[in-house]
């Protein structure tokens, strides 16, 4: 039987070797480093949600819908400060960007709650309210919550006020084509229902 002889590895090879090792080594790392902090950030944002989701219902349990839709301070005797509450808004903001992913089921939920109470149980004076409030704010509501002003107004006969809503709406919101688009039917509805 021959003898085979192992020939050492040269320090050249083991030279050549070594940059890649550690760049593949690096890459791997920087990969578990990423993801462990989305997993970090994604924990963090659904107890934030699931917070925020448990104040927004406990609202709307007890009748108050706009709190339930917006969110609001309260003064915590314990900690001697205010604390904020969520409401529904905020949960869907959490998770409005497209690499917020996966969604948690709770989004949806949220996002039925709005639908809810801006449709069915948002009431003329909150409507007011939300928009005194939201006045030169960003917030993605207020369109909406602008128009459904207009049909409130429509519903309790001021019928002058709904149409400068309506009219007003391409003007304040002129990207929007959807909301345009409503606030022209509702106008064309209201005029139809003036002239007839």
């Amino acid at each position: 039987m021959a003898e085979t002889t192992m020939i050492p590895p040269t320090p050249d090879s083991q030279r050549a070797r070594g940059p890649r090792s550690r760049m593949a080594i690096l890459a791997i790392a920087a990969v578990v480093i990423f993801v462990g902090t989305y997993i970090l950030a994604w924990w963090d944002a659904y107890r934030l949600s699931t917070s925020y989701l448990a104040d927004a219902d406990a609202s709307y349990q007890a009748g108050r819908y706009l709190d339930s839709l917006l969110g609001y301070e309260e003064y915590d005797r314990a900690k001697e400060k205010y604390v904020d509450r969520g409401g529904y808004i905020q949960v869907k903001r959490i998770w409005e960007d497209s690499y917020a992913l996966p969604r948690p089921g709770e989004v949806e939920r949220a996002e039925q709650r709005i639908d809810e109470i801006i449709y069915t149980h948002l009431t003329l004076e909150e409507a007011e309210q939300f928009v005194q409030q939201n006045i030169g704010r960003h917030n993605p509501y207020m369109g909406l919550i602008y128009l459904r002003l207009g049909e409130l107004y429509e519903a309790g006969g001021r019928l002058r006020d709904a149409q400068d809503v309506y009219e007003s709406i391409p003007d304040l919101f002129p990207g929007d084509d959807a909301l345009i688009e409503r606030a022209r039917r509702d106008l064309e509805n209201l005029l139809d229902q003036q002239a007839g």
